[in-house]
């Protein structure tokens, strides 16, 4: 079980970061990621937002993954997102340059899909390979 919870969450951010042909299928209908922005949909429409969002601040996205850690309904999800900034955020003009991000994500399964998540990063840090 603990490897198909793995599973489970390298495929979510292969739809996340693909065409979401199939997010439906690893996601619950009211998944609910607490770090997106308040008011964000819940389920499948909620992940569309947020990554559409982010493709129009970053292109060429990636991710780089450190390792992933399951116990019981759990998985943490040690990455690195790299993409090239190329669209305006938070009066931070693009530069084209290229930006590395490491993150942890937490994700809770239920029923055999993904129910909710965390995620941790250093926006601080962002933001100034952003403004670099």
């Amino acid at each position: 079980m603990l490897e198909t919870n793995k599973a489970l969450v390298r495929r979510y951010y292969a739809e996340a970061m693909g065409d979401f042909a199939n997010i439906e299928q690893v996601l619950s209908a009211t998944f609910v990621d607490h770090h997106f922005s308040p008011g964000s949909p819940l389920g499948p429409a909620g992940v569309r937002q947020h990554f559409q969002f982010l493709g129009g601040i970053f292109s060429d996205m990636r991710l780089e993954f450190d390792s992933l850690l399951a116990e019981g309904d759990r998985v943490d999800c040690h990455f690195t997102l790299v993409a090239k900034h190329t669209g305006g955020f938070a009066g931070i003009e693009p530069k084209g340059n290229i930006i590395r991000c490491p993150a942890i994500s937490t994700f809770r399964v239920e029923d055999g899909k993904l129910a909710e998540a965390w995620e941790l990063f250093d926006s601080g840090n962002l933001l100034q390979q952003m403004r670099a």
